[in-house]
């Protein structure tokens, strides 16, 4: 599987105010950088076109958007679903 990095943060830094490229903390919780219900609702719909994946409905929860890291891994998650 190609490495996501590049995509996944450009998806972070287009609708995460606070997240400056090349500088993104993958532990630090998204709200601290700038992600609110709608930010949220935004980014998903983004990273779903970029990716070309589909979050069902079980994997839209706190959880998966807590950090960038575990939304990291819940599209890494669906892209080797996707792919096999």
């Amino acid at each position: 599987m190609d490495d996501i990095t590049t995509q996944f943060e450009q998806c972070l830094c287009r609708h995460l105010r606070l997240v400056k490229p090349d500088s993104i903390n993958y532990d630090l919780e998204l709200v601290q950088h700038g992600l609110d219900s709608m930010t949220a609702i935004a980014l998903l719909l983004d990273v779903e076109k970029t990716f070309e994946i589909r979050f069902p409905d079980d994997m839209i929860v706190e959880g998966t958007f807590r950090t960038a890291g575990a939304l990291k891994k819940a599209v890494q998650l669906l892209l080797k679903r996707k792919a096999s």
